[in-house]
């Protein structure tokens, strides 16, 4: 797979989410504002709360079966920004969390007839603030940005660190285990001698663990070749591949 067509997975999962997100806040507002007892048959009241329940269940097996290229990151699948090398969120897991939320955060709208209109409209407005501005940065994703001035990272919290900050990883393994996949950076700790671990979530990333902890370690060891990063000519010699990617 190359980072083109990685980058149109990406970008097809957003696109997917967003819309089915909205969808289910639709079913989930249609339910809370237009179902009343006295008007709305009890099949009808029945399918609209569950709707959103069986949508959001089809689209979670749906991304999985869809998605299934990306499920295992391609090895050398960096995106080519022009002045970085940019490691996307993994398709499926922005999918099913932007989903995910945009139903949980219907549970905030207030329906409650009992309620002062100007307040329950003022409640509902905030909800939904609350719910796009939280699908925001799920859409954007995790990401770990590689760049001639060092790596930012969106995983599992944000964090900037420079070149000159990493040294070499130590010739002995880690002291201790990790179960799930980890960028495992060797990080100088100000007064004292001995580097500390930095451990970087891979989870929610489309990479592969292995090929990213060598390029970090390639661009440790050799800072003269830091400037051209992000550039094709740089992925193509990096990947040794003659198919440079496009973001």
């Amino acid at each position: 797979m190359t980072p083109e067509q990685l980058g149109r997975y990406v970008r097809g999962s957003r696109i997917a989410a967003a819309v089915i997100a909205v969808v289910l806040v639709g079913l989930r507002v249609g339910y809370e504002f237009g179902v009343t007892e006295a008007r709305t048959p009890a099949w009808l009241a029945v399918t609209l709360l569950l709707a959103p329940i069986v949508l959001l269940s089809g689209a979670f097996i749906g991304f999985g079966i869809a998605l299934r290229p990306v499920m295992q990151p391609p090895p050398s699948a960096l995106r080519v920004r022009g002045d970085a090398f940019v490691v996307p969120g993994s398709p499926v897991w922005l999918g099913r969390a932007t989903m995910a939320w945009a139903l949980l955060g219907t549970l905030f709208l207030e329906s409650d007839p009992s309620t002062p209109l100007g307040l329950r409209v003022t409640l509902n407005v905030i909800a939904v603030l609350l719910i796009a501005l939280a699908a925001v940065p799920l859409l954007r994703g995790p990401r770990i940005i590689v760049s001639p001035d060092g790596l930012t990272i969106r995983a599992g919290g944000s964090r900037r660190v420079k070149w000159d900050d990493l040294v070499r990883v130590p010739q002995r393994p880690l002291p201790l285990r990790v179960r799930s996949p980890k960028l495992a950076l060797s990080i100088r700790r100000p007064g004292r001698a001995e580097p500390g671990w930095l451990l970087i979530p891979l989870e929610m990333l489309a990479v592969e663990p292995v090929f990213l902890g060598s390029v970090v370690e390639h661009y440790v060891e050799h800072p003269d070749r830091r400037a051209a990063i992000g550039t094709e000519a740089e992925y193509a010699r990096l990947t040794g591949t003659s198919q440079p990617g496009v973001t």
